[in-house]
């Protein structure tokens, strides 16, 4: 035992220079040991089909604004997918309700500022906002009513309180909820006949 563990030890010592020889020429050939790149998970809005009228660009754009749900302590898994569904026999949803108890406060989605601020119709008390580039109009209705103090024109940061959740217009006067649009800003700045955009798929919680 005493012969042999000098000898391993000499052995060890060869061993650790050989490897730090192979890392070395490695280095210097550009084929050093790389961790392995991390995996990042594909967004579920990565395979949304992308509706005509709005381009690749634009969608990217609108994925990157990180889109608030528009109702405070509003649950993704709680927002039905209603975006196709059928209105009147004659027409498609082309939004998302999200369902919360009368006047639960309505916060603004993204960064931006609002538009009009309109009253009756169907919408209800409604509110038009842009975000900052104004490619796409966020339309929020059937409030039951506007934060005090609230204005045209007015900047807005995202999850700012804009207004509280009612049954204007045509909602059913039991079932309190927020109608949620996302539209593509079209040329002729008619922000109300703007492509509509499922909100769903872009929603962060």
């Amino acid at each position: 035992m005493q012969v042999a563990a000098p000898r391993l030890a000499s052995r060890r010592r060869a061993s650790l220079i050989f490897i730090a020889s192979l890392l070395t020429a490695g280095c210097r050939l550009g084929h050093a040991p790389s961790p392995a790149p991390a995996r990042t998970a594909t967004p579920a809005a990565a395979h949304v089909a992308i509706p005509a009228g709005v381009s690749a660009d634009d969608y990217e754009y609108l994925r990157g604004r990180h889109i608030l749900i528009p109702v405070a302590n509003a649950k993704l898994a709680r927002i039905p997918d209603s975006f196709d569904d059928a209105r009147d026999g004659k027409r498609r949803h082309h939004a998302v309700d999200i369902m919360a108890p009368r006047g639960t406060p309505v916060i603004a989605a993204d960064d931006g500022h609002i538009l009009k601020l309109r009253k009756g119709g169907a919408g209800g008390i409604t509110i038009y906002a842009v975000d900052p580039e104004s490619r796409f109009v966020y339309y929020y209705a059937h409030l039951d009513h506007y934060r005090t103090g609230i204005v045209e024109g007015q900047p807005l940061e995202r999850g700012d309180t804009i207004g509280f959740v009612g049954t204007t217009g045509n909602a059913p006067p039991d079932v309190p909820h927020l109608h949620f649009q996302i539209m593509r800003m079209p040329p002729d700045q008619k922000w109300w006949t703007g492509v509509p955009v499922d909100p769903r798929p872009l929603f962060v919680e």
